[in-house]
C-alpha cells in the first residue's frame, strides 16, 4: 500500500452519491474479502452496545441506558465471526430500538443469502 485516502477526500468523493447504490456495493465488496473463510465452521455472534449520548444527535432516542439512565442513546447492534473476531456489520439505532429484534431482519436476510455449508454452526447472543 503506497497512499491512504484522508477522510475528508473519501467523504467528498461520495457526497452526493446514492446512498443505497453505495451500501449495495461496499457490502458485496466486503463479503468477497471473507467469503473464503465461511467454508470453514464458524460462529456468528450477535452483541448490542448503548452508546449514551450528549445533545441532541440525529437519532437518539430514550430508551435502556444502564449507565445514564433516561438520557438520549444510540444502539449498535453488532455481527461478527467470533472465532476471528471479524465485524460482519454493525446496525446503529435508535436508543428505544435496544432489543435483538430491530437487527433480526437484516442478519436473516444475510444467513438466507449463504449458500448452507457457509451458514454458521451456532448462532450466539443475548436471551433476546
Amino acid at each position: 500500500m503506497s497512499k491512504v485516502v484522508i477522510e475528508d477526500s473519501a467523504r467528498g468523493a461520495f457526497q452526493g452519491a446514492n446512498e443505497k447504490a453505495c451500501s449495495g456495493w461496499l457490502g458485496e465488496h466486503l463479503q468477497r474479502s471473507y467469503e473464503a473463510l465461511l467454508k470453514e465452521p464458524w460462529i456468528l455472534d450477535v452483541d448490542s452496545s448503548v452508546k449514551p449520548l450528549y445533545g441532541r444527535q440525529q437519532g437518539a432516542e430514550r430508551g435502556y441506558n444502564p449507565s445514564k439512565p433516561g438520557r438520549r442513546s444510540h444502539v449498535y447492534h453488532t455481527c461478527f465471526v467470533a472465532n476471528l473476531r471479524l465485524v460482519r456489520e454493525v446496525e446503529m439505532q435508535p436508543g428505544n430500538q435496544t432489543a435483538s429484534s430491530y437487527a433480526q431482519p437484516d442478519m436473516w436476510k444475510f444467513l438466507d443469502g449463504l449458500e448452507p455449508q457457509q451458514r454458521p454452526t451456532p448462532l450466539r447472543g443475548d436471551i433476546g
